[in-house]
């Protein structure tokens, strides 16, 4: 982590198919509010299928997340639907 890079703390709603983004320059108010993420949406973070995700990123702006995290920001709602769009977003790789 450089020293300026800013704090992402990203909510995903899956089931909505959405990601809501917080962004901070402190660390510690971003753990704090990462901590309070976790504990509001606790019961719907658990399971098998669960129906969010809570994640605390650092990086230098948000469209790094988003080329590395990239399953959070598609707007497909089926599993499938998800996979093939995250599929069809990588690089071709030349055969040799």
């Amino acid at each position: 982590m450089a020293e300026h890079d800013t704090w992402f703390l990203l909510v995903q709603y899956r089931r909505r198919g959405r990601t809501s983004v917080r962004t901070f320059d402190d660390i510690n108010e971003a753990a704090a509010a990462y901590d309070e993420a976790e504990q509001r949406f606790e019961s719907k973070l658990e399971g098998h299928d669960p129906e969010m995700d809570v994640l605390l990123v650092g990086a230098s702006s948000l469209d790094v997340v988003k080329q590395r995290y990239p399953s959070y920001f598609t707007t497909e709602k089926s599993r499938s639907a998800k996979v093939h769009q995250l599929l069809n977003s990588l690089p071709a790789i030349p055969a040799h």
